[in-house]
């Protein structure tokens, strides 16, 4: 089967070919390919070193940003093509990256220094697929296994351990038996890992279609990754197994919102402060940092107030976030009950959307009185805020209407009350 390669790729490959040099497709477009997966990224590898690269695309746009490690872009077509010179990897000091690159002529000294078997294809319409250790047979089997030794492939570039969960949950593929056996091994190397990279790798664990059997499987390896660069790691961390174990169940219950998966898994860490620290520990971006702790933080609210009190306090949006994790929560918590809870959310978010619907007053933007109307009253500095968040309240608890007579009335009484 030969696969289809867009157009600007194929040019590419077509003239490095022609000027003597093999060029392939390779890793994930490859893999993806073979999964029967159009692949929406192509990445060319080819046996020309950078300087020849430059001589093949002469009169062409080049970027060369990537070329001290040997990787050229070149733009045909108006698309950008990332090729990249067959290179072996020096010694890894860093746990990270390797010391120097050198340049081969042999595609498959390139594929031996990749992480997995799965993304160590190369394909080329002049030279077919080269598959020098199985990766279209584990795509086959649906595995995620390393190239060569585990230990060694882990010991080079730790990142490879949490790069291994998150395609795992992406592709549905279980881990193969050694290479879990070095990624329980291989975790106190994540110490090393800049805490950007581990959120980026967490993040798309926790965004794929299988994340709580990796969780439940893997907590040994995920606390290392939260618990930072302290060799002692963090006890806020260090959940029990049954903690570990609903905390799968609840972020598989989850929809695929990373701030609700994220608080799914945080959750059972108890504190807000602690979900928002360890969040930003990861540098993970604010928006997310937030809406994960005040769900943390508000968790069970719905349980003690009425829906539209929860409106005003939380918002919409965090709302609907609020009820998906305490949705998920009783789903992890009870499965032998989850058509009833559905029902019961699903319920919940009728009534959520009917208020919205209705344009309900839940913020104080909305209330038919400003602050300026409270100024005229007599109502000074603080008291404005506070005189406007004690009429929101009546409001929403439905003992006033969102009339401005009324509230004006209101806001009177209590000012003569005070005098």
């Amino acid at each position: 089967m030969r696969m289809e390669l867009p157009g600007p790729v194929k040019e590419a490959m077509d003239r490095l070919e022609k000027a003597g040099f093999a060029a392939y497709a390779v890793g994930g477009c490859v893999r993806d390919w073979a999964l029967g997966i159009k692949p929406h990224d192509y990445d060319v590898c080819t046996a020309a070193t950078p300087d020849e690269m430059k001589r093949v695309f002469a009169g062409e746009r080049l970027i060369e940003t990537g070329v001290r490690h040997g990787t050229l872009t070149v733009l045909l077509g108006g698309e950008p093509i990332e090729i990249t010179a067959f290179r072996v990897d020096g010694d890894y000091q860093d746990g990270r990256h390797p010391d120097s690159v050198r340049f081969t002529r042999r595609v498959e000294d390139d594929l031996s220094r990749r992480d997995f078997t799965v993304n160590a294809m190369a394909y080329s319409p002049a030279h077919g697929l080269v598959d020098p250790f199985g990766g279209q047979a584990d795509c086959k089997k649906g595995l995620i296994r390393c190239v060569g030794d585990p230990a060694e492939r882990f010991a080079e570039d730790s990142l490879r351990i949490l790069r291994a969960l998150r395609f795992s949950a992406r592709l549905c593929f279980p881990i193969e038996e050694n290479t879990a056996a070095a990624l329980h091994a291989g975790k106190a190397g994540l110490r090393r890992i800049s805490r950007e990279r581990i959120a980026s790798e967490l993040n798309g664990l926790l965004l794929g279609k299988e994340p709580g059997r990796l969780i439940a499987e893997y907590q040994d390896v995920l606390s290392a990754a939260l618990a930072g660069q302290e060799e002692t790691g963090d006890p806020r961390v260090l959940l029990d197994g049954k903690q570990w174990i609903l905390a799968a169940r609840r972020v598989d219950a989850c929809p695929r919102d990373l701030a609700v998966r994220w608080a799914a898994l945080l959750l059972e860490v108890h504190t807000p402060c602690t979900a928002s620290s360890i969040l930003t520990g990861l540098k993970q971006p604010t928006v997310l940092i937030e809406q994960s702790a005040v769900i943390v933080q508000s968790f069970g609210l719905c349980g003690r107030v009425e829906l539209p009190e929860a409106l005003m306090r939380l918002g919409p949006e965090k709302l609907e976030k609020l009820l998906q994790l305490e949705e998920a929560d009783q789903m992890a918590r009870r499965p032998d009950q989850a058509e009833n809870i559905r029902r019961v959310f699903a319920e919940r978010q009728k009534e959520l959307q009917a208020l919205l619907d209705r344009d309900a007053c839940y913020s104080i933007r909305q209330l038919a009185v400003n602050g300026r109307d409270l100024l005229a009253l007599g109502y000074q500095g603080k008291q404005v805020g506070q005189m406007l968040e004690k009429l929101l309240l009546q409001v929403v608890r439905g003992q006033a209407s969102n009339d401005r007579d009324a509230l004006l009335s209101i806001a009177r009484a209590a000012r003569s009350e005070r005098e």
